[in-house]
């Protein structure tokens, strides 16, 4: 017991000692110089894992903001019911383009504002037509004859 720093000598060698060793026919060597990484170009390459979101606009009274409402579906934890939960994002709109009942594409982006942290990137119209009577003059009934006397 008198010699344990002889045995731990044995058991973990100096790193000098493990250098200048030679395991079967080949030598460590520790490399003099640490490659620098690669320079970094602030502004030229950025990578963002951008959120987008769907949903459907339910207030454009405001100037340059609409407010969507986004509908998603979920398992819920606990008892595995399908559970529907909605949420209101307010995006910014520059051009006004958006009605009530659009379906729209959201993307997140710098805050705008307090509150408006995505903006709209697509717009599908979602909207029912005008008038339903409209529709019942387009549509021609199967039992008229279009024949021309």
């Amino acid at each position: 017991m008198a010699t344990p720093i002889s045995a731990i000598s044995l058991i973990k060698p100096s790193l000098p000692s493990l250098l200048s060793s030679s395991f079967s026919g080949t030598s460590l060597s520790c490399p003099t110089s640490i490659p620098s990484p690669a320079p970094c170009f602030p502004g030229r390459l950025r990578i963002e894992a951008a959120k987008k979101i769907q949903g459907k606009v339910v207030c454009a009274t405001n100037d340059k903001t609409v407010a969507v409402e986004v509908t998603r579906i979920f398992a819920d934890p606990k008892y595995k019911k399908r559970v529907k939960t909605s949420k209101k994002y307010h995006a910014h709109d520059p051009e006004n383009a958006c009605k009530v009942g659009d379906v729209v594409t959201l993307a997140k982006c710098a805050p705008v504002s307090k509150t408006k942290k995505f903006k709209v990137l697509d717009i599908k119209s979602g909207r029912l037509p005008a008038s339903p009577k409209k529709i019942a003059e387009e549509i021609v009934s199967p039992f008229e004859s279009t024949i021309a006397a």
